[in-house]
């Protein structure tokens, strides 16, 4: 995809960048992300789904990602006639085209390959044996250098090789989605043809999701080795030799990661002891491992008694499929991007540090409106931005948020029958679009007058509301047995959230990381509210029903108390 980078700097009219049919994605960014970041994920979203779905033989060229106005759009690309609006051709001439057409002759036989072979396994055995240990490898490394020492070239080539760590993650970030999200799209497919619901094969997955529930193990295992009173993280360090040093390993693993969102003027874990210190003191791994893979286990049971006889084969091995990736799509996020774009953080506050105390920029914070070639550029002294001209970036950025954006540009979208498509072709753009459906919320969501989402579990739970633009904003208030409402939650928060009561969000679906988290440690959930964070009064006490999928507001004149 060429790349007009125009759109970064100025405000336009919401219109389709290009042919085919865009779609607002709300759960990932709001529209003051960072240039640096737009910059990436434009890149590295196209060219890793594209080597993802030719793996799979997918009947799909590539997902394409474009920031219009700061708000963060997504368009399906087909195998052919990308470029063009046209109408699509009846179902008759479809189904010769793609039986007689080289690109999906050629994709039907891949596709027949990969789903036989599995070939996801192979891409977890890729993952746990080379990419991880080489991703955690290189982060360390960048995470070793002392910027405080090096000169500005020098740090001109760490913003190079950080922004060049960042794009390799990504672009392994999203080939690994055909992976982590196939084999439990075809469960899904499946179980729809077995009429069984797809909230409880969701929940049979519970407890296999050991980098969920990983942090809060780490933080329970320090609460154990410090369990007197904890006014900070001193306490910890002062509890003993072993104190210090589990907190120092969980810091060295975790702390370098953005948690608060994906952009990178999100804040790191490093940089919120006091959240570290309340995940510590609320730390409890009575249920955060055994009674969440009991939930699984058990729900794995009564779905396998709905099954007809003749396909529980067929449904254990789908189910250990789905269970041995369903770990990876929250390893996935915070290894390949979180940590990397964490360094890059910290690299890109140095950098807004010097060119703020020269003179090139008029505020520190405006380095984020730069990209990483003017980061570069700027430091090594060969670059003719002024202040001026990226103080007006800042401005303009600052405006995208009270712009109203469109949840489409362009055509609406048409899927074309699955009929058309040869049987493997069909199977696999079912698991895509089962996926896409599931990871977020519908566009046709429930009002706030309905307060009525998708419920994740079959308890109910009464708290107090903490309502934040993000979760990062409440967690260092946070105390235990709190409701987050929140548009959306990341999977780098998990570290945090087991102490949470109930969970309720404005965005995703029930494979969003807020239905992961609401499963791994058994939390009453309530997804896909719209508006709920301005809805719901922070302070307000509200009754979380996930059986019911509902949020009722009990008492909300405690929120002005």
């Amino acid at each position: 995809m060429t790349t007009d980078t125009t759109h970064l700097t100025t405000t336009g009219p919401f219109v389709a960048p290009t042919a085919g049919s865009w779609e607002l994605d709300l759960a990932h960014f709001s529209p003051d992300a960072s240039r640096i970041v737009r910059d990436a994920m434009e890149v590295a979203m196209s060219e890793g789904m594209e080597e993802g779905f030719e793996l799979a033989g997918a009947p799909v060229k590539t997902m394409h990602a474009r920031f219009i106005n700061g708000r963060f759009y997504r368009r399906l690309v087909p195998l052919v006639g990308a470029s063009k609006d046209l109408p699509p051709p009846p179902d008759i001439v479809l189904k010769i085209a793609t039986r007689l057409h080289p690109g999906f002759r050629a994709r039907t036989k891949r596709a027949a390959v990969a789903l036989e072979s599995r070939f996801w396994l192979d891409e977890l055995r890729q993952w746990e044996e080379e990419w991880k240990p080489a991703m955690v490898a290189k982060s360390r490394a960048l995470a070793a250098h002392d910027l405080s020492t090096v000169g500005d070239g020098a740090l001109a080539s760490i913003v190079e090789e950080s922004y060049a760590h960042v794009l390799a993650g990504l672009r392994l970030h999203f080939r690994l989605h055909t992976s982590d999200l196939g084999p439990i799209g075809l469960l899904l497919v499946r179980a729809r043809d077995w009429n069984l619901s797809q909230i409880d094969v969701m929940q049979s997955l519970s407890g296999y999701s050991l980098a969920t529930s990983a942090p809060a193990l780490a933080l329970a295992r320090i609460r154990e080795l410090a369990p007197g009173p904890l006014t900070s993280l001193d306490d910890v360090r002062a509890a003993g030799p072993e104190a210090a040093a589990a907190l120092d390993d969980f810091l060295l693993e975790y702390g370098g990661r953005l948690t608060g969102g994906y952009d990178i003027g999100s804040l790191t874990l490093a940089e919120m002891p006091d959240t570290v210190l309340a995940g510590i003191r609320a730390a409890d791994d009575a249920t955060v491992d055994e009674d969440a893979q009991r939930r699984g286990d058990a729900m794995a049971a009564k779905l396998r008694e709905q099954v007809p006889a003749n396909d529980r084969v067929e449904f254990d091995r789908l189910l250990a499929d789905a269970r041995s990736l369903y770990g990876l799509r929250d390893e996935n996020g915070p290894i390949t991007y979180q940590w990397p774009a964490g360094l890059l953080r910290k690299i890109v506050l140095e950098v807004g540090r010097r060119l703020a105390a020269d003179g090139r920029v008029d505020h520190a914070d405006h380095v984020f409106d730069l990209s990483a070639a003017e980061m570069a550029q700027l430091l090594r002294g060969g670059s003719s931005l002024t202040a001026a001209s990226i103080a007006q970036r800042f401005e303009t950025r600052q405006s995208w948020a009270d712009l109203d954006a469109p949840r489409l540009l362009g055509p609406e979208p048409v899927i074309p029958s699955l009929d058309v498509l040869p049987g493997p072709l069909a199977e696999l753009m079912d698991i895509i679009l089962t996926v896409l459906e599931l990871i977020e919320s519908p566009l046709d969501r429930q009002t706030t007058a309905d307060m009525k989402g998708v419920g994740i579990g079959s308890g109910s739970f009464t708290g107090r509301a903490r309502v934040v633009g993000d979760a990062l904003d409440a967690l260092a208030e946070f105390e235990p047995g709190d409701v987050l409402v929140t548009p959306y939650t990341v999977p780098t928060v998990n570290s945090v959230l087991a102490m949470a009561g109930a969970v309720v969000t404005e965005e995703g679906g029930l494979l969003s990381h807020a239905a992961v988290i609401a499963r791994e440690f058994g939390i009453p959930a309530v997804i896909g509210i719209d508006n709920a964070a301005q809805t719901i009064a922070d302070g307000a006490t509200i009754e979380v029903d996930a059986a019911a999928g509902t949020v009722v507001v009990v008492d909300a004149e405690l929120a002005a108390t």
